[in-house]
């Protein structure tokens, strides 16, 4: 056993002690066998925020998915945030690419065929990540900002992409009502299925609110 492993705590002295160390626990960069267990913990962490919002995670249920214990969590870990936040932060970088298509969508005057592979795009990167969706749609001041820093982050850079092909009204209020309402359809999409509007009807849909919103008098 390396000083980078920790021994499974005894008690609850023990895992007190382990969370109040920073990620890494304090002993250096961690060994081959460390990385594992902390690419495992954080893999587990992804796989439940996924699914549903993380305030729904405990750290007792993750550790005991990969057979360790909070203490270890602990170890690599200051707290349940820090890793959700470091997930969130790898699936936005990948949102990326739905950003880059709401900028092709600015350059080609908001024509239909674009602002339709943007909403589809948009719904698509969501629909495998429900958990993190509902993150966004849940968010209040009482939660913790690390993470959500990294998720409303990711969407005020798209409102401001589509900011920029506003022609009438305010900017970064209309823009920012059209991220809102693919949030909000994309997290409540069987709901519309539900009330008559088909999936593919709502794309098309939507993708013709954008583009009236943002074409008009090109």
């Amino acid at each position: 056993m390396t000083a980078a492993e920790p021994s499974e705590p005894t008690g609850l002295s023990d895992v007190a002690r382990l969370s109040r160390q920073p990620a890494g626990g304090g002993g250096g960069a961690p060994g081959p066998k460390g990385r594992r267990t902390r690419l495992r913990l954080l893999g587990e962490v992804e796989r439940r925020c996924l699914a549903a919002p993380y305030l729904t995670v405990a750290v007792a249920d993750v550790a005991r998915a990969v057979h360790t214990s909070p203490g270890t969590f602990y170890h690599y870990f200051p707290d349940l945030p820090s890793a959700v936040a470091e997930v969130a932060e790898q699936h936005m970088e990948q949102f990326e690419r739905v950003t880059a298509l709401a900028a092709a969508l600015v350059r080609e005057g908001a024509a239909p065929e674009a602002c339709e592979r943007f909403v589809r795009a948009f719904h698509d990167f969501w629909s495998e990540r429900r958990g993190l969706l509902e993150t966004i749609v849940l968010a209040s001041r009482d939660e913790d900002p690390r993470v959500f820093r990294v998720l409303l982050d990711a969407m005020k850079r798209l409102t401001h992409v589509l900011s920029v092909a506003v022609v009438d009204g305010h900017p970064v209020g209309l823009a920012g009502s059209l991220v809102m309402m693919l949030v909000m359809s994309a997290a409540r999409r069987e709901g519309f299925a539900r009330d008559g509007a088909p999936l593919e009807e709502l794309l098309r849909s939507q993708a013709q609110i954008i583009h009236l919103s943002l074409a008009r008098g090109r």
